[in-house]
């Protein structure tokens, strides 16, 4: 396994400064002063032909002249000289660089054109690179400051990546006054090479890390972004300001879904997906920095607010409510040590107002019995600075009170400005955040609860699937295919069923009618009563232009209503293209609520679903969430619970409750739909009648596009989709049908089962330590998998009916991008039987398409039958320098 390509931009050893002068007002002196300053402890090497000597130190014309190895490269010189000497940098060995220089695509078309010099040159060379137009990077730890910003930054847990110079200036300058310590300060700047991804991928495994921050403007490479950010928020707290949340896209919308789905909306959904958390302006971000920077992590949202002003309670509570934090009512227990500490009259109850004249000393007792208290996860402590308030003794007193191995988070609030500054210092150089009002606080404590929240919800797994049919996924593709050839994009309501149909949603039988007859004699062979709609492919909005007709009951109402159909839509509508009409059936509509679900393709994020309040008055209640795809079962409950038709769903006022399981299993559908059809750009159903008996889809509309020449089968997808392209079907020796396929959060039961069924010696082979059972955290971990950074193929054979696991082997991306670590583990019931090795050849070609080179393992020495596998699959093996007790194995794939 070799290091992560950027492993040299984050901690080199030595650094190559291009543009290096002495004039102390370019931004090569400034950031070759900035790391000479910074007391870095390798070679810091200035590079540029019109010197020979840089502060005190060699100059070099070229950095082949230096003739000795440099980790990085930071580049500050003009724009057209960039490519050149990226190429340089290649042939010297440097792997990694820093280009600080403006001028590649920021303004013009030759900028555009000199980016992408740039790009192609680092690729020739093989340079990995931060920028262009960036203001640098700091790592404190390393004593690494590579920009030339003016502010030095102090050491500390957070990180900071930044598509703004100016919001990475401002944060370091804010940063040691409030006592917050940094790992990193990344600017992107274009991120023209190395992007939010990459950045990403590499804190979320950096020691020096604990909390992440950052600030978005744009997303080049959103699969990247999703995927490492999901990666990072699983081991941390990753806080996102993202700038333009109201700019709205230009382009028409041809469904209500396209009109509904905004792009911040979709931000939104990638953020959720993710496990970040989200914030709205730049004061917000400095709150989270505070909060962050104290390590300390909520165990929930319920928050205890101390406070000596009654008005400052009520501020903090309205907006804990804004949030849907919980203040829950004191224990008994604390109850009473605070009747025994406090006056009389204090409020006996949460928030607890220790009243105007409090002492430092009820400060400190209050917050101690909250910090005792299990119903809260946190504590704010507030202090209005009235004629006989100590702030400075009060903020001694919380400090005194707060241990220093305390698990809960501590906030404080004091209030006011000059009689309370100094207090606010000395709360903040003793780790407890200050906010300068109570809004800003619980704002604060929010995103510590929303962390754990997002935390516990990446726990829940969907329970086993059981509904496994088999899209006709070719039959859809022929339909499109078809609209598509004929020069259409959109296809008529009866091609749009039909491709729900091969998904297997269920839809309301349409006929189309060319004439008045043609339309009689369908409502005849559908059954009266019938609704008639007009088909056009101009008109979306049927209601709109008079073209819906319902309840028809004979021949007659049929000739009447074909007649008004089709000259109101004439007259709303004249240069419509009138097919006719078509013909439904009248659906029982009694107990059923109309919903609405759709997707649509978003520029950044591609695939959308939608789900809402539908029919005709979707665009004017606006009630609708949205996610990304691919879904399972957790994921489309969450989605349908954020709406407020949601609550229409359940039994009210003798109606009946909805077949949930139907809405949520023809959400599944649709998110298979858009995942294996990158066609369709925008798709509407509404209604979908939603009732006590399932789900029907009543009307259907669809746009579709071709896809480009060349594009993979799921290369319009934000998060990579379950590859089911990769299941398989064979014999065991004795004739035993086995499938194997790769591993979906429905399977966390039968892995849960598995793991418990194994043996202890299989146990101890697999996970080198003893396991009874997995915990919640191991189950997600294993079934939830991003198929773009790991795979885990499972083995089934069926017994008496049912599908049993028998074995899974899994590979996880190394670092380096180029090798992957393969674990596997096979029942002991169905040893010998050619499992191992079908297991082990399906993963190695997995990972082969994948683009890996090569695979490893560690196999305990006394696990023979695996070494003698791994041998019979060609792979050499190496006893471990670290562990004796551990074999290294490798293949090339």
């Amino acid at each position: 396994m070799g290091p992560n390509r950027l492993e040299y931009l984050f901690n080199p050893r030595s650094i190559a400064v291009f543009g290096a002068s002495e004039s102390g007002q370019s931004v090569g002196s400034m950031v070759f002063e900035n790391l000479l300053k910074s007391n870095f402890g390798g070679p810091i090497v200035p590079v540029n032909p019109k010197y020979g000597e840089v502060a005190g130190r060699r100059c070099y014309a070229s950095i082949a002249k230096y003739g000795a190895t440099v980790d990085l490269a930071v580049i500050a010189t003009p724009a057209p000289t960039v490519p050149a000497i990226i190429k340089q940098c290649g042939k010297a060995g440097i792997r990694n660089a820093i280009v600080l220089s403006a001028g590649f695509g920021e303004a013009d078309g030759k900028g555009k054109a000199l980016n992408a010099k740039l790009i192609e040159a680092a690729r020739k060379a093989g340079v990995r690179f931060l920028g262009p137009n960036c203001v640098g990077l700091v790592r404190p730890g390393i004593s690494l400051n590579a920009t030339f910003l003016k502010s030095s930054t102090p050491r500390g847990g957070l990180a900071l990546i930044s598509q703004s110079g100016a919001l990475c200036s401002a944060i370091s300058d804010y940063a040691a006054p409030h006592h917050l310590g940094f790992s990193t300060l990344a600017s992107l700047g274009n991120a023209s090479d190395t992007g939010f991804g990459d950045v990403l991928k590499f804190l979320a495994a950096d020691a020096e890390t604990t909390a992440i921050l950052l600030y978005v403007e744009g997303i080049r490479n959103a699969r990247s972004f999703i995927s490492s950010l999901r990666l990072a928020a699983r081991m941390k707290p990753v806080v996102v300001l993202k700038a333009g949340r109201h700019n709205q896209s230009a382009k028409a919308a041809h469904t209500h879904t396209g009109a509904l789905i905004g792009s911040d909306e979709v931000f939104d959904a990638a953020i959720e997906r993710a496990g970040a958390v989200r914030v709205n302006t730049f004061g917000q971000l400095f709150a989270a920095a505070e909060i962050l920077s104290s390590k300390t992590r909520a165990g929930g949202n319920r928050l205890g607010i101390i406070t000596n002003g009654g008005g400052a309670g009520v501020l903090a509570a309205d907006r804990a409510g804004d949030l849907h934090l919980d203040l829950p009512q004191l224990s008994p227990s604390t109850l009473r040590q605070l009747d025994a500490a406090l006056p009389a009259y204090w409020s006996k109850s949460n928030p607890i107002d220790i009243l105007g004249d409090a002492v430092p000393e009820s400060f400190g007792k209050a917050v101690t019995a909250c910090l005792e208290d299990p119903e809260f996860d946190g504590v704010l402590v507030m202090l209005t600075p009235q004629s006989m308030t100590d702030p400075l003794g009060a903020a001694r007193a919380v400090i005194d009170a707060v241990p220093g191995r305390n698990r809960k988070p501590v906030l404080a609030c004091w209030m006011g400005e000059s009689s309370v500054e100094e207090a606010r210092q000395l709360l903040s150089a003793n780790g407890i955040p200050d906010f300068e009002t109570p809004e800003r606080a619980v704002e604060a404590f929010s995103y510590l609860a929303k962390h754990e929240q997002n935390r516990k919800l990446a726990l829940q797994t969907p329970g086993p699937l059981s509904d496994v049919k088999i899209p006709d996924i070719e039959g859809a593709r022929e339909i499109i295919n078809a609209v598509l050839n004929s020069g259409r994009s959109v296809l008529s309501d009866t091609e749009s069923k039909k491709v729900l149909q091969a998904f297997h949603m269920p839809i309301n039988t349409t006929v189309e009618a060319g004439s008045r007859e043609e339309a009689i004699a369908a409502a005849g062979s559908l059954g009266y009563p019938v609704a008639m709609k007009i088909n056009s492919p101009q008109i979306s909005h049927k209601s709109d232009v008079g073209g819906v007709r319902l309840n028809i009951k004979d021949d007659d109402e049929v000739a009447a209503a074909w007649d008004d159909i089709t000259s109101s839509a004439r007259a709303a509508i004249p240069d419509a293209k009138i097919r006719g009409v078509t013909v439904e059936p009248m659906i029982d509509t009694d107990n059923g609520r109309e919903l609405v679900v759709g997707a649509s393709r978003d520029a950044v994020f591609g695939p959308t679903i939608l789900f809402g309040a539908g029919g005709t008055m979707v665009e004017v209640l606006r009630d609708k969430a949205v996610s990304l795809p691919s879904l399972n079962a957790v994921l489309a409950n969450r989605l349908v619970d954020r709406t407020r038709v949601s609550r229409l769903l359940a039994a009210f006022r003798g109606q009946p409750a909805v077949d949930r399981e139907a809405v949520i299993g023809l959400l599944l559908r649709v998110s298979d739909l858009v995942c294996e059809l990158p066609e369709i750009d925008e798709l509407d159903i509404n209604p979908l009648l939603a009732g006590p008996g399932g789900v029907i889809c009543m009307d259907a509309r669809i746009r579709a596009s071709r896809q480009p020449k060349g594009a993979g089968r799921y290369d319009h997808m934000a998060i990579q989709p379950y590859p089911r392209d990769l299941a398989q079907r064979s014999d065991l020796e004795d004739g035993t049908p086995l499938v194997i396929r790769p591993i979906r959060p429905e399977d966390a039961e039968s892995e849960k089962k598995f793991v418990r069924d194994l043996s202890a010696q299989a146990k101890q082979f697999r996970f080198m330590y003893a396991l009874n059972e997995l915990t919640p955290t191991m189950l997600a971990r294993f079934t939830q998998i991003d198929y773009d950074r790991e795979m885990a193929l499972v083995a089934f054979t069926e017994e008496d009916g049912k599908p049993v696991q028998q074995g899974v082997a899994r590979y996880s991306i190394n670092p380096d991008d180029t090798s992957c670590e393969f674990a596997i583990v096979v029942s002991q019931d169905r040893q010998h039987q050619g499992i191992g090795t079908k297991l082990m050849t399906a993963l190695m070609e997995a990972a082969r398409i994948h683009g890996l080179e090569i695979m490893e393992g560690t196999v305990l020495s006394e696990n023979k039958a695996m070494l003698k596998l791994m041998s019979e699959l060609g792979f050499s093996r190496k006893r471990s320098e670290a562990e004796p007790s551990l074999f290294v194995v490798e293949r090339q794939l």
